[in-house]
């Protein structure tokens, strides 16, 4: 018998990306780098346990297309932690992982972000596609 598939709940791509982010709250600063992230939040792991509504100010480093200049792009914006859970141990201290719902950007930050996770899924399709393509060549050719 067949089980329906649970339907996504997400509004948004979520894209797994480590990217920089530099965070400020509480007069806290921390250096930790994205586990993924979408135009609505983004999830990262940290030694610091941040609670559950905590308002956070952020810097979000993206790269600039191969096109254009190399210098990346900082995206200011504020956010909320939604989820803040142990994920596990590293050199004996404890690990979270935080869930944050983005609140707002500074102009045109959003857009520079929707941009640049629009070129990353871009970007997997295609390799996507060429694997699918390598895959048929191969079992034509009696591979596996």
């Amino acid at each position: 018998m067949m089980v329906p598939r649970e339907k996504e709940r997400r509004r948004r791509k979520r894209v797994d990306v480590a990217l920089p982010i530099k965070i400020e709250y509480n007069r806290e600063r921390l250096a930790e780098a994205t586990v993924n992230i979408s135009t609505l939040g983004t999830y990262f792991e940290s030694d610091n346990e941040i609670p559950i509504g905590t308002a956070l100010d952020m810097v979000l480093e993206i790269p600039k297309p191969k096109m254009q200049t190399a210098e990346p792009v900082h995206i200011c914006c504020s956010g909320v932690v939604f989820r803040c859970q142990l994920t596990g141990n590293r050199d004996s201290k404890s690990r979270f992982g935080i869930g944050v719902f983005f609140r707002s950007f500074e102009e045109g930050g959003e857009e520079s972000l929707s941009q640049y996770l629009d070129h990353v899924i871009s970007e997997e399709k295609i390799k996507g596609k060429i694997f699918m393509q390598k895959r048929q060549e191969q079992k034509r050719k009696g591979g596996r």
